[in-house]
């Protein structure tokens, strides 16, 4: 599949578009025996929740079930 040159934006993978993930830091709770969670910034799309790529990664996304949410001016 040929795709437009350009730049693709899809919604984040990793914080499914949230902009934040929930991470573990260090190891549990001793009064409540439970993790200690905390939600920092997606390192993926730096809290935008949208990632942009070319037309290269964008034709894998794509062939995996992915739908962009923009693409090139050309497309």
């Amino acid at each position: 599949m040929a795709l437009v040159e350009g730049e693709y934006e899809f919604q984040c993978d990793e914080c499914d578009g949230d902009g934040s993930v929930q991470v573990l830091h260090g190891m549990l709770d001793e009064a409540t025996d439970m993790p200690d969670l905390r939600w920092e910034t997606c390192e993926d799309c730096h809290g935008q929740g949208k990632v942009w790529v070319d037309e290269q990664v964008a034709a894998e996304k794509i062939l995996y079930g992915q739908t962009p949410t923009r693409t090139p001016a050309g497309a």
